[in-house]
């Protein structure tokens, strides 16, 4: 099978020239897109309860690489570790005042990535895509292939 014809080949490539893109516009603001993700994931739920657990299901990362990522949020000043008043084997992360005023900018930077992306597309064919994308993405949700 060509390149050309293996999806998961497209897939690997929109998201590393996405991740080029982003990097570059979040450089001014000393963040990289994977920090900038959490960092998005933890405004929008600002109110609840997330711990380090939650971010590896959520992002499908590993311990070391989430740990890594929260560490360096942490020495900017943009997130806080604090127990969990539920459970205090726990770790909550919260975002700082300093994270959350950066949530303009990150949005800015997603949202310009987004038209980005679908430059072109008809929403018809937006939606037929994330139909797609959706199914794929379940084909391969938590398997080990």
């Amino acid at each position: 099978m060509d390149k050309e014809e293996r999806i998961g080949y497209y897939i690997k490539m929109i998201s590393n020239s996405m991740d080029n893109i982003k990097n570059k516009h979040l450089e001014e603001i000393d963040l990289t897109s994977s920090q900038a993700e959490i960092l998005l994931y933890l405004c929008f739920n600002k109110d609840n309860d997330i711990n380090q657990r939650e971010l590896e299901n959520k992002f499908k990362l590993s311990n070391p690489t989430i740990n890594g990522i929260l560490n360096r949020l942490e020495s900017k000043k943009f997130i806080i570790r604090e127990l969990s008043m539920k459970d205090a084997r726990c770790k909550n992360i919260k975002i700082t005042n300093s994270g959350f005023n950066l949530y303009a900018q990150m949005l800015k930077i997603a949202n310009m990535m987004e038209k980005e992306i679908t430059n072109g597309i008809t929403p018809d064919e937006k939606k037929i895509f994330i139909n797609i994308i959706i199914k794929i993405y379940n084909n391969i949700c938590n398997k080990d292939i």
